[in-house]
């Protein structure tokens, strides 16, 4: 099993971020995924965003060298450097992507180099190996992210307790995992996950 964070980064998981809602998610991520990874060894590979606009923004999100765009999933349990997308599909990037000594270039699609990032990080698509998705926002770039791994023919997944929706509310959270199963795979419970790392 791997495991991959997408968008845990402050401006999304701590108070005074710009989209930050008290989501229960963050928590359960860092008191009990992040502990468990660090003493098992189990790495947790990131997707995180650099969401500056060129022509200005009036709310500017996960901006480089600012605190916001920092990620909140500790260095040591991150088995390489994070993949840096610059829109909701993971896909998009731009040129100086992560990178606050530059200004950045507008998104542009970058499929082959996600690819090379994948194959490295997380080793191509193995039909027994799931790769478990944590992190926010689970009816957005989660999702992107899950639909695109599903069509690279990763066994994708998410996991209940590591995920949630924008403003946290658990029913919608659960009536969006349920709508989930039939099309991209059932969402897996730590439970289920901690059975299998730690084996």
């Amino acid at each position: 099993m791997r495991l991959l964070s997408v968008d845990f980064q402050h401006d999304f998981v701590s108070p005074g971020g710009v989209h930050y809602r008290g989501q229960p998610c963050v928590e359960f991520v860092l008191d009990t995924v992040v502990p468990f990874a660090r003493e098992h060894g189990v790495g947790i590979a990131e997707i995180v965003s650099d969401y500056r606009d060129p022509g200005g923004d009036d709310v500017p999100t996960c901006v480089p060298g600012r605190w916001g765009y920092e990620s909140a999933i500790p260095e040591d349990v991150k088995p390489a450097s994070p993949w840096v997308k610059a829109s909701v599909a993971p896909t998009w990037v731009r040129d100086g992507g992560g990178r606050a000594d530059v200004v950045p270039g507008p998104p542009r699609p970058d499929p082959d180099g996600f690819t090379a990032w994948l194959t490295t990080t997380l080793g191509p698509p193995d039909p027994k190996e799931p790769v478990v998705l944590l992190g926010l926002v689970l009816e957005v770039c989660v999702l992107a992210t899950l639909i695109e791994l599903r069509l690279r023919g990763y066994l994708a997944t998410v996991l209940v307790e590591g995920v949630d929706t924008y403003d946290g509310d658990q029913r919608r959270k659960r009536d969006f995992l349920d709508t989930l199963a039939p099309f991209w795979g059932r969402p897996l419970t730590w439970s289920e996950c901690v059975t299998t790392l730690a084996s």
